[in-house]
């Protein structure tokens, strides 16, 4: 699999460099890239099929690059070190990225699961996880509205606020949507909960996180319980209660 390394940084490139030679043989380093001005030369010359990109550089960060290409011909990691707001970005479109310092097991995570897309030739949906990127990354309050929910036949794109609530079901969460509809999605709770926070929803019960967009009815008892405008009715844990009234007042 060929691969660019796209990083201001000379220290990143012969780190990531070595990692790549010694951890995922496998992998080709076509070249370096220093700025998204090189990387665009780079991948029109190689066309490379995985690039790890840099998030922050000088004249235009990473997330840059994709105005240059409609639809991305190549596979992206982000790599970064800090930045929350990138991050969040990355994670509602379901992107795949590492954390500086890079840690061995986390990029040979990475790198295995652009091989499988790669050679299941899953362009279209890795296109749309790029549009859900670059849809977010428009929006000038910086409130994401568009989450990407992994399922079993595919990638969901759906906008937060047409998700009525979401619940645990052990190591995957169902997420329940206006038009009645519900996707399985193969991850816990647990890795939407910040994001999801973001998007007004409220994590009233250890099972359940509800969009309080679409609450109709708090109804009183120990913990009381919701009535959402589906009609379900969600139990409030007794520990959530007052911090629920409280965001209901």
């Amino acid at each position: 699999m060929t691969a660019i390394i796209v990083d201001d940084e000379n220290r990143h490139h012969e780190t990531l460099g070595k990692m790549l030679k010694t951890f995922c043989p496998n992998i080709e380093v076509l070249g370096d890239a220093y700025s998204v001005a090189e990387a665009v030369d780079l991948i029109e010359k190689h066309a490379p099929q995985l690039v790890f990109l840099d998030i922050e550089m000088p004249g235009g960060n990473g997330f840059s690059l994709f105005e240059y290409f409609d639809e991305p011909p190549f596979e992206v990691v982000f790599t970064t070190a800090h930045d929350l707001y990138a991050i969040n970005a990355i994670k509602y479109a379901a992107l795949d990225y590492l954390m500086k310092p890079i840690n061995i097991k986390e990029l040979q995570e990475a790198v295995s699961r652009a091989e499988k897309i790669i050679s299941k030739k899953n362009g279209d949906i890795s296109n749309q996880k790029i549009d859900v990127l670059k849809s977010n990354l428009k929006l000038e309050d910086k409130r994401f509205t568009k989450i990407a929910l992994p399922s079993s036949d595919g990638i969901d794109f759906i906008e937060a606020d047409f998700i009525i609530r979401a619940e645990a079901e052990r190591s995957y969460s169902n997420f329940y949507l206006r038009d009645g509809k519900k996707v399985l999605v193969s991850k816990p709770l647990k890795e939407y909960e910040s994001l999801l926070e973001q998007c007004n929803f409220f994590r009233i019960h250890k099972s359940h996180m509800i969009n309080l967009n679409h609450i109709e009815k708090y109804v009183k008892g120990k913990g009381g319980y919701v009535i959402m405008n589906d009609g379900s009715h969600v139990d409030v844990s007794v520990r959530k209660k007052e911090d629920l009234l409280n965001r209901l007042m």
